[in-house]
């Protein structure tokens, strides 16, 4: 069993969850979500981190079917930054998809900076979803970070949380 916590803990778009702790078995499973505010005492072997915890990034080209793509692109903001040159071209009304096409965190963390600049006015948790959440649901995966979901636990590390931005210097790993 491991336990970790930090500032923030994204859920679903819905569902951000201040001072939480997850704790997770062997198998990466959720066993439980728990409110540090709440608890009458500190968790006891929790690891404390600076950040924001969400569930594993997913890449729509890793997990579909590459003639699948140009209807995504109908529907949705749908940004492929697989490569080393990316276009945004935004409609506003659509929801955004990020897909960076690896689970590399180095490959990602090579174009976070990147995406901080091109995508300043995007708070990060719309940015979180764009690459966590919403590539979850499309492909038909559990999407909402909770109990008995198994997933990898990803900390944004160096987020401007105040403002709810990315920065140059933010980064992600697995926890």
């Amino acid at each position: 069993m491991i336990r970790v916590a930090s500032q923030l803990t994204f859920c679903s778009p819905e569902k951000i969850l201040r001072r939480t702790v997850v704790e997770r078995d062997n198998q990466n499973r959720i066993t439980q979500l728990f409110s540090l505010d709440e608890s009458p005492v500190e968790s006891a072997q929790t690891l404390f981190f600076d950040g924001i915890i969400s569930a594993e990034i997913v890449s729509l080209k890793q997990n579909i079917p590459s003639d699948k793509i140009p209807e995504i692109v109908k529907r949705y903001n749908y940004i492929d930054i697989s490569g080393d040159v990316f276009q945004i071209n935004l409609v506003s009304e659509m929801t955004l998809i990020l897909d960076f096409g690896t689970n590399s965190m180095e490959e990602i963390n090579s174009k976070l900076a990147k995406l901080s600049i091109e995508l300043s006015n995007i708070p990060v948790f719309d940015l979180i979803a764009a690459c966590v959440y919403f590539p979850a649901v499309l492909i038909g995966k559990e999407a909402e970070l909770r109990i008995n979901r198994q997933t990898d636990l990803v900390l944004w590390e160096n987020v401007n949380l105040p403002e709810k931005q990315l920065t140059l210097k933010s980064r992600i790993r697995i926890i």
